[in-house]
Parts: structure tokens; sequence; C-alpha cells
């Protein structure tokens, strides 16, 4: 079981205005390698409502790299596909920030916990990753790009242990997941096929 989970935080409203990254990266089954970094988003405007869902603000960025300065070292640092919560958000910083520079997407794969949640314990009244933390024990510090990515990779496991799966790739057969992907002409979303 190898992949990367990886989450994003934003300065303002736009997907291109990342300006925090959190990679947990898991090796056979356990997380192995986080890295986190801050980024300064270009123009560097943050809005009230972000700095209070997370806590950044302008002078925590003003010496961090930029997404463009970032993006090469990240890629080189990433395992197996990628993993985040609510992919859709997280995948869709990549592509506008990308899409911004001009920049091909990666050619990667990707899963979305928020889906494999619902697919595995089908019924929760929410599948939101402090909810899913609570119920699977994990501590962590919500909108905390690490520990959010960590928390993220640690539902992955649960889900596939959970499943008896020895990968990402087995909850396709599994419990039908549609597994996401970004490559040079676009993306297709992760979701649940129709049964």
């Amino acid at each position: 079981m190898r992949f990367t989970a990886i989450d994003f935080e934003t300065a303002n409203a736009s997907r291109a205005s990342a300006c925090a990254v959190g990679l947990s990266i898991v090796e056979e089954g356990e997380v192995v390698e986080e890295i986190y970094h801050l980024i300064r988003p270009e123009p560097s405007h943050f809005d009230p409502m972000n700095i209070a869902v997370h806590g950044i603000r302008p002078g925590d960025v003003a010496d961090a790299p930029t997404f463009a300065e970032l993006w090469p070292e990240l890629m080189q640092r990433v395992s197996g596909p990628l993993v985040a919560h609510n992919a859709a958000f997280d995948m869709s910083v990549v592509r506008h920030a990308l899409d911004r520079l001009g920049w091909p997407y990666p050619e990667s794969d990707y899963f979305c916990t928020c889906v494999i949640a619902k697919l595995s314990w089908p019924g929760q009244r929410t599948y939101a990753l402090d909810h899913l933390a609570r119920q699977l024990n994990i501590s962590f510090q919500h909108h905390n790009a690490i520990a959010d990515a960590r928390a993220c990779a640690l539902v992955a496991i649960h889900a596939c242990r959970h499943l008896g799966v020895d990968s990402l790739y087995g909850l396709r057969d599994q419990c039908g997941l549609r597994v996401g992907s970004l490559h040079r002409n676009g993306y297709s979303p992760c979701g649940a096929r129709r049964r």
C-alpha cells in the first residue's frame, strides 16, 4: 500500500491561491514521511474568512516559496497515487495553480477519502474529516495542512483494512470506487460507480 495524501490551504476564494501544503507519504500501509510548506500566493491577498479557518496570515508566507518554485520539488517527493479528503477541492487547487502558470498537469491517479469513507462506512451523519477522525480515534488539528494530510492518509489505511484489501486500487472491485486521474489533457473525478 503506497500513496501520498495531500492537503492544501488557500489564502482566498481563488483555487490558485494555495498558501500551505501538507504531504503524508505512505509505504506498506504506514506513514513514513511528512512534508509541510507554507506557500506565498501570487497575488498575496488573504481573505479574513480563510485566515479564520487556517490561521495563516500574509506575514507568515512573506519569505515562503511560490507555488511555481515549490511544485517541482513536491512532485519529486510524491510516491504512488495522490489521496485527498474532498479531493475535488485539492485537485482543483493543483489544476488552477498549474493553469495559471501554463504548466501541464501531472500524470497521476487520485483517490478521495470522503468518497472512500461513504463506501466503507455507509450511514454516517457526516463524512467531514474531523468526524471521521473522531470515529477512528485519529487525533489531529483540523485545517492544518500536514495534520489534515496525515488524517486523510490514516482514513484511507483504515478503510482498506476495514474492507480487507491491500491497496487503494482494491477498493475498485470491493466497493465500486471510480479512481480519479490527472493527465496532460485534463482530469477525471474520483467517485462511486453506479451499481
